[in-house]
């Protein structure tokens, strides 16, 4: 990584666990370092957006989604918890999670970031800012601010100054830094570049401002084959530009239904629906293509020359032709699988990865980048709107403006300014970087003996182990004011004292456990989290009973989870052709890999459960059942029809055995 800011931030992002706000002009690569981080971060994470549409984007969730938020404003200080109403999955998901990353932060309000610190913490029982979990928080103050109405911001405005997610009262409890990316790779041009941070700090000088206006065409209308593309303020106006221009051409109209399965938010609909489109329409790719060609990006204009049954033939300014089929997005979901975080489908929305685009709004445009535009920004209504739009373009030549810019256009917030101001004494360098790594080393450190985990899961045990209070949890308190200060000797000291009492608990749990758990359920599954977590536990302690404490060591043993030998909820619920569930997850993730997806992807463990619980016959039987579908069926069905088939030989050949003797 060339970038230092990048390099930077990845290292805060793998060696530390301090709040990250990495910020930058349009064009600088957040995104792209937000993908680079999902593909190879060892650390458990979640992604998560405020919109549908960005959500997709970043290939997450909405926040509201993730964490079962409420719409509207979410005062601090209240008696509601809401994770009191989440179910074991998802807070074993909370649990387990790392790391969370928030793009387009920007749009956040202060009030979501405290319930996000308010539950973490909560559910984690963990003291520290949200939870102990790190955030990445990613996007840019000088681009599109937070929507709220009038009514909610009069119920937020007692409790913070700004709408901004800065003004946040678990921010400013949590120690982070900000990282400022400064090379921009969308434009190159340094007279352009410098436009643009004027505008994005309001400090357009004069000259800067009538080099801009040299671009306002009067009654500017560019021929049908020109590829330029208008950036509005309002869809309404959008919408009408494009069926305008659409109902212009003398060609047939060819519709394309997109096909939606499961669950997949009408607000984060990529495209259309019912995608019309003609011979000579201007259309703009809306996903970035996946094979080695890269023949297409997201926002990349064409004009389409002609249309079969399933293909779209796009022809671009550079004179290439693309033959364009349906692509499928996904909407993912977040789920724990034993101590992983792992990412599942709940639905998909396929269709041609295009849509009509001689018009766009300028919201919908964030992210986006286009070689010719044409632009309004005289409507302009709020902070960031008209630096968005202008930043989207590569080129000044490649821009031409509808009307003439005038300063009240530029819309700031002095809010924003004020906190980047004092932000920017947050720049941390490798010194930083390095303090910041040895607060993380004692974090983990303080983890190592917080046994606050514990009292949850032992309420229901607490019987079993009589003595746990004064054995554990008075000696681990009085430790928690002295570890961060105890040489070597002393913390392998303290682990053999937990090794030896762990090991002797856990000895008592085993001798008494059947007995008391009968035939319930959720008793055993109670039985297996406490098991698991102590045998975790004294694996970490067995650990740094012999070796100095650092955090590359934690870290590894961490990520190697002990289970308990023995599972009082699998001996309970026994899967039904458990032999056959164990040859369908093999075969999940050898297709998984050769896919290169996630397994989860293929299918989840659930579904395959299921599959070899009813021991389907047809592919009809097999689409039929839940998490398979026909589309998966289709695609799959047969290798597990075989496998069932081949099982169910397997099993007859061994009763007939048995029946000779």
């Amino acid at each position: 990584m060339d970038n230092p800011e990048l390099k930077l931030a990845q290292d805060y992002v793998d060696t530390t666990n301090t709040l990250v706000f990495l910020t930058g002009k349009a064009g600088t690569g957040k995104t792209t370092f937000l993908r680079e981080v999902r593909q190879t971060s060892k650390k458990k994470l979640a992604i998560v957006a405020p919109t549908g549409v960005a959500a997709i984007n970043a290939g997450g969730m909405t926040i509201h989604s993730l964490f079962q938020l409420p719409f509207g404003p979410l005062l601090p200080g209240t008696a509601d918890r809401p994770e009191q109403a989440y179910n074991a999955e998802k807070r074993a998901l909370l649990q387990n999670l790392e790391l969370l990353i928030i793009d387009e932060i920007s749009m956040v309000r202060p009030d979501v970031l405290d319930q996000l610190d308010l539950i973490l913490r909560n559910i984690r029982q963990n003291r520290y800012p949200f939870g102990g979990v790190q955030l990445l928080l990613i996007g840019d103050l000088a681009q599109l601010a937070p929507i709220i109405r009038e009514e909610e911001w009069a119920l937020l405005r007692p409790y913070y100054p700004t709408p901004y997610f800065f003004s946040s009262l678990a921010l400013q409890k949590a120690a982070y830094v900000r990282i400022e990316l400064e090379k921009v790779y969308r434009q190159s041009d340094e007279s352009f570049i410098r436009i643009l941070n004027e505008m994005r700090t309001q400090e357009l000088a004069a000259e800067s401002l009538q080099q801009l206006n040299a671009r306002y065409v009067p009654d500017f209308r560019p021929d049908a084959g020109d590829p330029y593309i208008t950036l509005t303020t309002h869809n309404r106006t959008a919408q009408a530009i494009n069926l305008e221009w659409l109902d212009a051409l003398d060609t047939p109209e060819t519709v394309y239904a997109a096909t939606i399965r499961g669950e997949f938010p009408a607000d984060a609909y990529p495209t259309e629906t019912s995608l019309k489109l003609k011979p000579g329409a201007q259309v703009m790719f809306v996903k970035n293509d996946s094979s080695p060609e890269k023949r297409y990006y997201n926002g990349k204009i064409g004009t389409v020359i002609r249309l079969d049954a399933g293909t779209v033939y796009v022809t671009t300014p550079g004179g290439q032709e693309i033959a364009v089929q349906a692509l499928e997005w996904s909407n993912v979901k977040y789920q724990s699988e034993g101590e992983q975080i792992t990412e599942t489908n709940t639905g998909s929305f396929a269709q041609i990865p295009l849509k009509t685009a001689w018009a766009i709004t300028i919201h919908k445009s964030q992210g986006l980048t286009f070689d010719k535009a044409i632009i309004d920004v005289a409507a302009a209504f709020t902070h960031g709107q008209a630096y968005v739009a202008l930043s989207r373009c590569r080129s000044l030549e490649g821009l031409v403006l509808r009307s003439p810019v005038n300063p009240q256009n530029i819309i700031g917030d002095p809010a924003v300014a004020s906190f980047n101001q004092q932000a920017r004494q947050r720049q941390p360098d490798m010194d930083t970087l390095k303090q910041h790594q040895e607060a993380y080393r004692l974090y983990l450190l303080s983890e190592l003996f917080n046994f606050s985990g514990l009292e949850e899961k032992i309420k229901k045990f607490d019987s079993l182990l009589p003595d746990i209070q004064t054995e554990i949890f008075d000696i681990a308190a009085k430790l928690e004011k002295q570890i961060r200060k105890y040489p070597d000797e002393r913390i392998r000291k303290a682990a053999v004292y937990f090794k030896e009492t762990l090991e002797s608990a856990i000895a008592k749990l085993h001798q008494q456990l059947s007995l008391y758990i009968g035939t319930s359920k959720e008793m055993a599954a109670r039985a297996d989290e406490l098991l698991n977590w102590l045998m975790h536990r004294l694996q970490l302690m067995e650990t740094f009973s012999t070796l100095s404490f650092t955090t590359e060591a934690y870290l590894q043993t961490q990520r190697i989870k002990k289970q308990s030998s023995h599972s009082y909820l699998k001996t309970l619920t026994a899967k039904p052709n458990e032999a056959l569930f164990e040859q369908l997850m093999v075969w999940r993730d050898e297709t998984a890999r050769k896919e290169n997806v996630l397994a989860s992807m293929v299918f989840t463990e659930q579904t395959l459960a299921n599959v070899a619980a009813r021991l389907p016959g047809t592919l009809k039987a097999l689409g039929g059942l839940k998490g398979v579908g026909p589309e998966k069926t289709a695609r799959h069905g047969t290798a597990i029809l075989t496998l069932i088939r081949n099982y169910e030989q397997q099993s007859t050949g061994a009763v007939d055995q048995v029946s000779l003797f």
